[in-house]
C-alpha cells in the first residue's frame, strides 16, 4: 500500500545575492488553468501558484515547496539541504525571529527536507490577517533569511541529535544501508539528514551560496488551501512575491543515471534492538513512468492484510509478525522496499528463506482480477480520503511538485482505474529480478537479462500534463465557522432508553465525508480485574471476522465502502473510531452492528493477533524515549497488579498476551462489552434522522451484562528521584520528569496553571524550556512540559522531557532543573511572557477548534461529564484576567523540585 507521508557547483563570481535584493513593480499573477479544483497562476519571475479553496474549511495553509534536496548535494554539501531547512526558521532580515512570530501566531508550522524537495508550511484559523501575514513571511524566508553563523553554531547539535534519534531505529539504518547498496552513483543513496561530519563542518557563508542558489522564485511552487478570500491571496501574492527579481543564474539539471544493477547486493546490520529484520529493495521507475501505478498496485496485492500473497506466506503462516513496503514518489528511477519484521523467538533463517522465496516467484505467480480489483479500491480509497482533507492535500502535493508536476497525481489515479491484470503481470516480470535486488551476496551470473533505470525528461512531463484537464471537480460552498456559538447552533443530543448519549453535529466536511468517534464504559473493577490483556485483544480482534463475514471480507467492503472502522479497548473503555461518506454511513454502521455482535474471534487470527502484539513490545523495549515515558508512568502509579489502571512492564505485557486464549475472549465479549453507559459523536452534512436511527438501530439492543461501576484513578504521593537507566548502544537519550499534585478543570487554580504550562515548554519553540535546551544551548531536538488536570477527578499531573545526545547529559540536567527553578523562584515568569504566550495559546486553540477531531472530544466531554460547550469560551475569559503575580503564586503552590522524580535513560557510559 503506498504510504502517502517522506549536484551544486556554484560559479565564481556570481552576484545571487545583490539580484534577490533588487525589486520591480508589482505584478498580478496570471492564470494558467484550473485542474480538479485546483487553480493555477504564474509569475514572470517563474514563480508557480496554485490556490485549492475551501469553503468548508475553518482552516488555511500555505505551503511553499522548493525543488531542492538531497538530490541537489554535491560533494562535501551531504545533508545541507536539510540543515538549511533548519536555519531557516531562525530570523530574516525583515521580520526578524521566525519561531518568535510562529508562535505568537499560534497554528501549526513545520518544514520537512526529502530527496528532490523541501517545503515549509504553516496552518493557521481563517482570516486576510493570517494569510497575509504566511504570505509576506514566506516572500521575506526567500530571499531575506540572515544565516548568521551564531545561529548555525547551535543548530549544529539539533542536527546532531535529530541524526541520532534515527540512528536509534535499526530498521530505519537497515533501509538507509540498503538503499546506499543499491545506489551507487546517483544522489537518491545518500541520506536526506546528510553525513554528521558535512554537517559539523559546514560554514554559514557556504550555506548561504546553497542558499542564494535554490531559494528562489523561479525554483518554487506556492500553494495556499483551505478557506481563503482568493482575491486577496493573488493581492497579497503579486505584493510579496512578483517584487522578487527573477535571477539571471540558470539551474543545471542533475543528470546522474544509475547504470543497471549486475547483480545482488547484500548488507548485514549488527547493532542493539530486540526484533529481527528483513530488507529488500529493487530499483524501479520514475513517479511520472506509467509503470509506478502498476508496481503500487502489486505492492498491495502482495502484502495487504489479510489478503496479500507475501503476507499470507510470512505473517499469517507466523513466520513473521508484520510486513510493509513502500515505493518514494520521486523524481528520477525509484526503488521499491520490503521490511518484514521476525520476532526474536522465530526463526530467521526460516522467516529469510521464505522472503526469498517467495520474491523469486513474484514473476511467476498466476494473479487474478479479483487481486487488481481488491488492490484498486484501496489506493484508490487512501487518493480520495488525503483529497478531501483540503489541508493534507496541501501537503501532500508537496511530494508530487517534486516529483516534476502537480498534476502527475492526478495521473497517477487516473492509471490506478485503467490497470489491468496485464499490467501486473508485466510489471511482476520486468522488475522483480534477482539481479535488481539488493539484499544478499554478490552471485556471478551470465546472459542475465539486467533491469535498465527508466529515464523521464522535462520535456516529456510536460507534453504528458499540458493538455490533461482531470475530472470534474463539483464545487462545495458550504462554510462553517468553527466557534463554540454556531457549534451549539448545529450540534443535537440524543439518548436512548437504554441509556446510550451520543450527538450529532451538522458539519460539512469536504467529498461529503463523515466521522465519528463513540467512548464505551462499560463493566466495574472486580470484574475487570487482570483483564487488561483479554480486552486490548478483544478490540483488535473485532474486525478479524463474524458469522457471516470473513477478515477479508469485512476489510474489502471496508475498501469499497471508502471506511474504516477501528477499535481500541483501555482502563474500562472500549473506542470506535469511524471514517466513511454520507453514502456510504448506513452500509458501514451495519457493517459495525455485525462486528459488535456476531465477532468469532478465529484462532489463527489470535495467534497472529499476539504475535504482533508482542513484537511491537519487543521493538520498543530498548527505545530511551519509551522506556523513561513508560517508567516514570509505572513509578508514578502504584496500583496492584490486577487493578484497570496498572501499567505491566515489558516482560509482563508479553506474558499477559501468552496467557489470553479464546474463550476468555469470548467471554469478555459477551458480558462486558456493551454501548448502555456509552457516548459518541458523529460529524458531517447529515440527515439528523435517519442517521439516528441508524445509531438506535446499531447500538441500541447492545446491552453488557456486567454491571457498570466508575472506577476513579487514585492520587499517588510522589517521591524525588533522579534515577538513570541505562541502554547500551543508543545515540540518543531521553529524560522524563513528573510531579503529581491533587486539582480538576473546575478548579480556580486551573486557568492559572494551564497558562504556567505553556510558558514552561507546552506552547511553541519560545517556551521556556525548548528556548534554552534547543535553541539557546543546542542540546535538545525536543524539549517541553506537559499537564494532565482531569475532569471528574483531581489526579493531575505535570510533566518535562526532552531528548539528547548521551554525552550532554550534565548540561540537560542543569538546564532543566535550572529553569524550573527560575519559573518557582521569586521572580517566576514576566508579564510580557504572559501576554506572549495568551496570544499563542488562544491562537492554538482556535486552530483546533476548526477539526474534527477536537469538535468531537469537546463533545464527548460535554454527554459524558456534562461540561458545557460554554466553558470553551470561559475558560479564554479567565485566562485574559490572569495577572502574572498569581500564575506564580500557583506554581509555588503546587510545583517543586522537592516534588519532582526524572527518569534518565540512554547509554550513559560514564
Amino acid at each position: 500500500m503506498k504510504k502517502f507521508f517522506l549536484l551544486s557547483f556554484v560559479a565564481i563570481g556570481m552576484h545571487v545575492s545583490a539580484q534577490k535584493k533588487s525589486t520591480f513593480a508589482v505584478e498580478k499573477p496570471q492564470f494558467i488553468g484550473s485542474t480538479e479544483g485546483i487553480k493555477e497562476y504564474s509569475l514572470k519571475n517563474g514563480l508557480k501558484i496554485l490556490l485549492l479553496p475551501d469553503a468548508s474549511q475553518s482552516n488555511m495553509i500555505v505551503n511553499i515547496v522548493y525543488n531542492v534536496g538531497s538530490r541537489h548535494e554535491g560533494y562535501g554539501e551531504k545533508g545541507m539541504a536539510h540543515l538549511l531547512e533548519h536555519m531557516l526558521f531562525k530570523s530574516t532580515k525583515k521580520l526578524g525571529d521566525i519561531k518568535k512570530e510562529l508562535s505568537s501566531k499560534g497554528g501549526r508550522a513545520n518544514g520537512t527536507t526529502w530527496l528532490d524537495r523541501t517545503n515549509y508550511y504553516e496552518i493557521f484559523p481563517s482570516s486576510d490577517e493570517n494569510l497575509k501575514w504566511s504570505l509576506q513571511m514566506e516572500a521575506d524566508r526567500m530571499i531575506n533569511a540572515t544565516i548568521l553563523q551564531e545561529d548555525l553554531d547551535k543548530e549544529f547539535s539539533v542536527v546532531r541529535n535529530e541524526f541520532e534519534i534515527g540512528e536509534n531505529s535499526p530498521d530505519g539504518v537497515l533501509t538507509e544501508r540498503l538503499v546506499s547498496t543499491a545506489f551507487l552513483w546517483h544522489n537518491y543513496g545518500n541520506s536526506t539528514i546528510g553525513s554528521k561530519e558535512d554537517i559539523e563542518r559546514v560554514k554559514a557563508n557556504t550555506l548561504r551560496v546553497f542558499y542564494e542558489k535554490y531559494y528562489q522564485p523561479d525554483n518554487a511552487t506556492l500553494i495556499v488551501g483551505g478557506n481563503f478570500n482568493t482575491d486577496k491571496a493573488l493581492e497579497y501574492i503579486a505584493t510579496y512575491f512578483s517584487t522578487i527579481k527573477r535571477p539571471t543564474r540558470a539551474l543545471a539539471k542533475t543528470y546522474t543515471v544509475e547504470p543497471a544493477q549486475d547483480g545482488e547486493r547484500y548488507v548485514e546490520l549488527k547493532r542493539n534492538g530486540d526484533v529481527q529484520s528483513l530488507q529488500a529493495v529493487y530499483h524501479t521507475v520514475p513517479y511520472a513512468h506509467n509503470d509506478y501505478a502498476a508496481i503500487d498496485a502489486l505492492v498491495e496485492i502482495l502484502t495487504a492484510d489479510p489478503s496479500g500473497y507475501l503476507y499470507k506466506a510470512l505473517v499469517e503462516s507466523q513466520k513473521a509478525s508484520s510486513l510493509y513496503a513502500y515505493q518514494p514518489q520521486v523524481r528520477d528511477a525509484s526503488y521499491l522496499l520490503f521490511n518484514v519484521s521476525v520476532p526474536k523467538d522465530k526463526s530467521m533463517a526460516e522467516a529469510k528463506t521464505t522472503f526469498l522465496s517467495e520474491l523469486d516467484n513474484i514473476k511467476n505467480k498466476t494473479f487474478t482480477q479479483a487481486d487488481v480489483e481488491r488492490a484498486k479500491a484501496k489506493i484508490l480509497k487512501a487518493l480520495e480520503n488525503v483529497q478531501n482533507n483540503t489541508v493534507d492535500f496541501t501537503i501532500y502535493l508537496t511530494e508530487i511538485i517534486g516529483a516534476g508536476d502537480y498534476r502527475l497525481g492526478f495521473l497517477y489515479r487516473d492509471a490506478i482505474e485503467k490497470l489491468t491484470l496485464a499490467d501486473i503481470e508485466r510489471v511482476a516480470k520486468k522488475y522483480f529480478a534477482t539481479n535488481n535486488r539488493t539484499y544478499g551476496v554478490f552471485i556471478p551470473s551470465k546472459e542475465e537479462e539486467r533491469v535498465k533505470p527508466v529515464e523521464i525528461s522535462d520535456n516529456s512531463i510536460a507534453e504528458l500534463t499540458k493538455t490533461y484537464k482531470g475530472k470534474t471537480v463539483t464545487e462545495d460552498n458550504a462554510t462553517f465557522e468553527a466557534s463554540i456559538s454556531n457549534v451549539k447552533n448545529n450540534l443535537i443530543e440524543y439518548k436512548l432508553s437504554t441509556g446510550l448519549k451520543y450527538a450529532i453535529l451538522k458539519k460539512p466536511i469536504k467529498g461529503k465525508k463523515v466521522v465519528a468517534s463513540f467512548k464505551f464504559m462499560v463493566s466495574n473493577a472486580k470484574d475487570l480485574a487482570g483483564k487488561a490483556s483479554v480486552g486490548q485483544v478483544v478490540a483488535r480482534m473485532l474486525k478479524s471476522g463474524t458469522k457471516t463475514r470473513t477478515n477479508e471480507q469485512i476489510q474489502d467492503e471496508l475498501d469499497k465502502m471508502k471506511s474504516d472502522v477501528s477499535f481500541f479497548f483501555t482502563g474500562q473503555m472500549l473506542i470506535a473510531r469511524i471514517n466513511t461518506y454520507e453514502e456510504s454511513i448506513k452500509p458501514t454502521f451495519e457493517l459495525i452492528q455485525d462486528l459488535i455482535t456476531n465477532s468469532v474471534f478465529p484462532e489463527a487470527e489470535l495467534t497472529k493477533i499476539i504475535t504482533e502484539e508482542k513484537t511491537q513490545i519487543e521493538a520498543y523495549r530498548n527505545d530511551p524515549q519509551n522506556v523513561a515515558f513508560e517508567e516514570i508512568e509505572r513509578r508514578a502509579n502504584k496500583y496492584p497488579k490486577d487493578h484497570i489502571f496498572y501499567l505491566p512492564s515489558a516482560d509482563e505485557r508479553i506474558a499477559g498476551l501468552n496467557a489470553v486464549k479464546r474463550d476468555q475472549l469470548v467471554e469478555f465479549y459477551n458480558t462486558i462489552l456493551g454501548a448502555n453507559n456509552g457516548h459518541g459523536t458523529i460529524v458531517g452534512n447529515l440527515n439528523n434522522t435517519e442517521v439516528s436511527d441508524l445509531v438506535s438501530k446499531t447500538f441500541g439492543n447492545w446491552i453488557s451484562k456486567s454491571e457498570y461501576a466508575k472506577v476513579n484513578p487514585i492520587h499517588f504521593e510522589l517521591a524525588k528521584g533522579n534515577d538513570k537507566i541505562v541502554i547500551k548502544d543508543k545515540e540518543n537519550a531521553a529524560v522524563v520528569g513528573r510531579i503529581n499534585f491533587k486539582m480538576d478543570n473546575k478548579n480556580p487554580d486551573y486557568p492559572a496553571m494551564v497558562m504556567a504550562n505553556e510558558m514552561f515548554g507546552g506552547g511553541f519553540l519560545t517556551s521556556r524550556i525548548p528556548m534554552r535546551l534547543r535553541e539557546k544551548e543546542g542540546i535538545s531536538y525536543g524539549a517541553g512540559s506537559y499537564i494532565n488536570i482531569p475532569t471528574d477527578n483531581e489526579v493531575a499531573q505535570m510533566g518535562f522531557y526532552a531528548f539528547f545526545n548521551p554525552t550532554k547529559l550534565a548540561k540537560v540536567e542543569e538546564a532543566m532543573n535550572d529553569e524550573i527553578q527560575k519559573a518557582v523562584s521569586t521572580n517566576g515568569f514576566t508579564p510580557a511572557e504572559l501576554q506572549s504566550a495568551i496570544v499563542t495559546w488562544k491562537n492554538s486553540r482556535k486552530t483546533s477548534l476548526g477539526t474534527e477531531n477536537y469538535l468531537m472530544n469537546l463533545i464527548n466531554n460535554k454527554l459524558n461529564f456534562g461540561t458545557p460547550l460554554e466553558d470553551f469560551d470561559a475558560l479564554e475569559s479567565k485566562v485574559d484576567q490572569l495577572k502574572v503575580e498569581q500564575i506564580n503564586e500557583i506554581i509555588k503552590k503546587y510545583i517543586t523540585l522537592d516534588k519532582a522524580m526524572f527518569i534518565y535513560s540512554g547509554d550513559f557510559k560514564n
